[in-house]
């Protein structure tokens, strides 16, 4: 009987990003997927979202990932054919606090594939054609037994973890008795991948209102995705054919476009359901096998990738007996709360979208048309709906395992939010800040302050290696100067902008998790207790 100790199910992206975060972390593990070998080159999800991006920075990976999709420039909303609004992405979500202020549209096959050679990298693949034939859980540990699809061979595995990473028929889920409450949604919808022959931008995708919905999404060389309730395009059953979707694209999508050549016609249902639980014991779910929902805002495949981004490097603790079993319940406390904000999220969305009552939506088109040039016309307004959508917005301050330390006086950080980015300058030149983070390890950053109440290159110092003395968790530490110090050590926040986003008047600390959110936040006075605070997390 072969031991490993963690067995993952299913080799998807929410599956091989865990693999990743297990890989850095030089953690033992197996992927096994039932499918066929080879990946699909249907291009289901398109959009990695910015945060999604800046996780899979932390492996070095994220520029070369982006380089292999495009980027949509803008959107515009229409109604009943005519344009409403256009909103220009690359305007409003240039953020000081990222260096992906873009939406990036990448087939999940391309994305599959770079996880996929990111993960041979680490010398490690997917195992195809293997099944679960059953899995028994026990105090100690978890025995699956596998088998070839072919039923030629059959192993048993002796895992100290099992993750389903397996989608919305989870044999995992099932084997660790948790409930996957939840609905199927009447409405059918059909897509197309096809070429796009008009006069007008093709990185631009269109939102499009009428007595249904249309979406056209901008792919590579000239082609598009084009999605659409059944009952917008054809009252015919059966699979969908291609002049169907040119009569209501040429209906609701202002211009002259011509549709050819498409590579995909399909249709499909659309779910919402998510788990009362992430995990029972030693069996966890992430991705798809906690949480399905409709696709409105582009978040299914990278809430599953920052499934196991969270998950990854808390197994890594626990496996090296750097913390108890019980900080595993933390993944379910963060990432519970996230998929249940995203169902209702998207279903009331999609319940506004996709109604086919037609009084509804008379006055659904009426409103929109009147409303939405008013919201899209104020910057703060659109930079707040693009960082719920960027999930930049996602936050873990209601976990026990992280902390703020009070005496920062208008701090705008805390405990369990995400550590925002911004230009640096060092030796090496500019970066940005959350590129001295890595996966493998926590990073303390300290900040000096500005003006008069700034601490000194020497006090700094000296707090740093007082920290490193006493903390009981591997910590590399990085010293951030509002202003450019009389020594060579450290880096200098580039116009003061990571100071003033974070509201750091005062010298500070920022201790960074392996996944990029704030562990613990504090005055540099508070300090000398962080590492008491981390040792109570043992």
């Amino acid at each position: 009987m072969q031991s490993i100790d963690v067995l993952i199910v299913g080799g998807g992206p929410t599956g091989v990003t865990l693999g990743l975060e297990l890989a850095a972390q030089k953690i033992p593990f197996r992927i096994i997927d039932k499918a066929s070998a080879g990946r699909s080159d249907k291009s289901r999800s398109l959009v990695v979202q910015p945060r999604t991006l800046e996780l899979l920075n932390r492996h070095g990976i994220a520029h070369d990932l982006h380089a292999r999709g495009n980027t949509a420039d803008g959107v515009t909303l229409c109604v009943n054919g005519k344009e409403i609004v256009g909103i220009e992405v690359q305007e409003v979500a240039r953020l000081p606090n990222t260096a992906f202020p873009f939406l990036s549209i990448i087939s999940q096959h391309d994305t599959e594939i770079f996880l996929d050679e990111s993960l041979t990298k680490y010398g490690f693949g997917v195992e195809w054609e293997v099944r679960v034939k059953s899995i028994t859980q026990d105090a100690d540990g978890v025995t699956v037994k596998l088998g070839k699809n072919d039923d030629t061979t059959e192993e048993t595995v002796r895992a100290k973890f099992v993750v389903g990473c397996d989608g919305k028929h989870s044999i995992v889920r099932d084997a660790a008795g948790l409930t996957f409450e939840g609905d199927s949604y009447p409405q059918d919808f059909i897509l197309a991948d096809t070429h796009l022959k008009w006069g007008k931008s093709s990185n631009r995708a269109y939102l499009c209102f009428g007595r249904g919905i249309l979406a056209v999404l901008p792919l590579k060389d000239d082609m598009v995705r084009v999605v659409a309730s059944r009952s917008t395009v054809t009252q015919r059953q059966g699979d969908p054919l291609l002049e169907d979707f040119q009569k209501a694209f040429s209906q609701m999508v202002p211009g002259s476009g011509t549709l050819h050549d498409a590579t995909w016609l399909a249709r499909f249902y659309l779910h919402h359901r998510g788990v009362n639980r992430y995990n029972n014991g030693r069996l966890f779910v992430a991705g798809d096998a906690a949480h399905v929902h409709s696709p409105v805002g582009g978040q299914g495949m990278n809430t599953g990738i920052q499934d196991s981004v969270n998950l990854g490097w808390k197994l890594a603790a626990v496996l090296r007996g750097e913390r108890p079993m019980s900080f595993l319940d933390s993944y379910d406390a963060e990432r519970r709360p996230v998929g249940q904000r995203l169902l209702k999220t998207t279903d009331k969305a999609f319940q506004f979208m996709s109604s086919v009552n037609p009084i509804f939506v008379f006055f659904r088109n009426l409103i929109l048309t009147w409303i939405m040039p008013w919201v899209m016309g104020d910057r703060s307004r659109v930079q707040n709906v693009f960082n719920r959508i960027a999930e930049f917005d996602i936050t873990y301050r209601g976990s026990g395992t992280v902390g703020t330390a009070p005496g920062l006086q208008g701090c705008k950080i805390q405990g369990g939010d995400r550590v925002l980015d911004g230009k640096i300058e060092g030796p090496e030149g500019q970066k940005y800040l959350l590129n001295l983070l890595d996966a493998t390890r926590h990073h303390l950053l300290l900040f000096s302050g500005v003006g008069s109440e700034s601490a000194t290159e020497g006090t700094l110092q000296r707090a740093e290696a007082k920290f490193l003395e006493k903390s009981p968790v591997e910590v590399k530490v990085h010293i951030v100067f509002g202003q450019k110090p009389n020594g060579e050590s450290g880096y200098v926040d580039v116009d003061g902008i990571l100071h003033k986003e974070f509201g750091f008047k005062q010298a500070a600390y920022i201790l960074a998790r392996p996944d990029a959110y704030a562990a613990h936040v504090g005055p540099l006075s508070a300090l000398d207790d962080l590492p008491n605070w981390l040792n109570q997390l043992h």
